[in-house]
């Protein structure tokens, strides 16, 4: 999105309401650098395509090339992946795309069946990657994973957790240390 667009989009974000009326969501959504040249037939990676930012508020900080996003909750949705929090600081690139932005306050991220929350996310644009820091818990069914520091690339569908403590349901320990018993009986002669 050119700084002109976000101009004329926050022109129009703050044009006169009824004073009971609740302000209603701001989505912007800059063209994605990631995604496959149009007309190629590339099919497009997880995690790349176009950033979608619905948010109640938008300020601009042109200057800093600085967008910061508020309500309850500010959702980045990129294609199968979303992320809410309660805010959202996005810096822009040159063209006024964005190259970063960082969530705070009651942090969510789902895609399929897995959800992380953390205290503060970041996500990196040109990485493709969300990196969760102050508690982050990934969930994935019934399993859950605890760590200090966790890098979910979105290209690859691939989470590292630092730190982990990783808590699995009885009834998935007890069918897989059946699993293994049966690969011990069957190794031994």
């Amino acid at each position: 999105m050119t700084f002109a667009a976000a101009l004329a989009l926050a022109a129009l974000a703050s044009s006169a309401q009824p004073a009971m009326a609740k302000p209603k969501p701001v989505a912007v959504r800059p063209s994605a650098s990631a995604s496959a040249p149009r007309g190629t037939g590339a099919p497009r990676t997880a995690g790349e395509g176009p950033v979608r930012v619905d948010a109640d508020e938008v300020h601009y900080a042109f200057q800093r090339r600085e967008v910061v996003f508020t309500g309850k909750p500010v959702v980045l949705t990129r294609q199968d992946a979303r992320l809410t929090c309660e805010r959202l600081v996005a810096k822009n690139d040159a063209r006024g795309q964005i190259a970063q932005a960082v969530c705070s306050g009651d942090v969510r991220f789902v895609r399929g069946e897995r959800l992380v929350t953390c205290e503060k996310a970041t996500y990196e644009a040109a990485a493709a990657r969300l990196v969760c820091e102050g508690n982050p818990i990934l969930r994935d069914g019934p399993s859950e994973a605890r760590g200090t520091r966790l890098v979910y690339d979105l290209r690859s569908d691939e989470a590292r957790l630092e730190g982990a403590k990783i808590v699995l349901p009885g009834d998935q320990v007890d069918v897989r240390r059946r699993e293994l018993e049966e690969r011990r009986k069957g190794a031994t002669p």
